[in-house]
């Protein structure tokens, strides 16, 4: 008497996707260093409403620049720094733990899983910053209207915190995907904090030497970041101070489309190198 082995059934690539994607999820809520990320990041978001609260006739772009947590000042938002653990964190548990409890093993394909672990971690980034914009925003209008302080034009402040979270979605993008190519996590960390604060400066300064063109270090990718997060319009900042901080005189569209684009890139040679690793 013979046996049939019925196959299991095909999955389909979207049902695949949604799959990875839900674990990808609960393996980040799961984790304990998440939810303490996330109440520190709290708390300095409320902070930080709070200190502009206390800011005399705060302006539509310094009220936009305290929503962003500071990226002109710090190079780089604050809060990207303490959301880089949603980036690296999914490719780093493969790194340590090989094939056990990953994404990949549900998903049954590397792509896939590579590319829930991009989605997770974008949509948690944009939806955290969004709520802190929010939370800070809350707590700002509070401590002015009980000062007695005027308001800023909140709604003038909008375009610029949708360019901010567009950048912050890209961010754990950018981290796993760089990740994934460095195969080291703290390398990772220490690339995507060092780079946009000071590489990339003495990089541009050399191509403009190099290639005798003062403006090509504006082109690169974070200072073309902080250029999409600058002011409340569609126009580069004309304060020369300003745009020395920014590194750049594109402006917030230019800026953000540089962006973009390097990130999609990155993601595509992140992609290509987490699916030619070993099983």
């Amino acid at each position: 008497m013979s046996t049939t082995i019925t196959p299991p059934p095909a999955v389909s690539r979207g049902a695949a996707l949604r799959r990875a994607t839900a674990y990808e999820y609960r393996h980040l809520a799961g984790l304990r260093s998440t939810w303490v990320v996330l109440a520190v990041a709290l708390v300095l978001g409320i902070g930080n409403g709070v200190d502009l609260g206390f800011t005399d006739a705060p302006t539509p772009a310094l009220a936009a620049d305290a929503l962003q947590w500071q990226p002109v000042a710090m190079q780089l938002p604050l809060l990207a720094l303490l959301l880089i653990a949603f980036g690296t964190g999914p490719v780093g548990s493969d790194l340590a733990r090989g094939a056990a409890r990953t994404t990949w093993l549900v998903a049954a394909s590397r792509g896939t899983a590579f590319a829930a672990k991009l989605l997770v971690g974008a949509a948690v980034c944009a939806a955290t910053a969004a709520a802190l914009a929010l939370l800070a925003a809350a707590a700002a209008a509070t401590t002015l209207a009980l000062r007695g302080t005027a308001q800023p034009d909140w709604a003038a402040c909008v375009p610029a915190v949708l360019r901010y979270l567009l950048v912050m979605a890209c961010w754990p993008v950018l981290a796993a995907s760089t990740a994934a190519i460095v195969r080291n996590r703290a390398a990772t960390v220490l690339l995507l904090v060092g780079w946009p604060l000071l590489g990339e400066r003495l990089v541009g300064a050399l191509l403009g030497r190099l290639l005798d063109a003062d403006g090509l270090g504006g082109w690169l990718p974070f200072a073309a970041a902080r250029a999409a997060m600058a002011g409340t319009s569609d126009e580069a900042p004309q304060d020369g101070f300003t745009r020395a901080l920014l590194g750049s005189e594109l402006s917030p569209a230019a800026g953000l489309s540089v962006f973009l684009a390097f990130t999609a890139a990155t993601a595509l040679a992140g992609a290509f190198a987490y699916r030619r690793r070993d099983a």
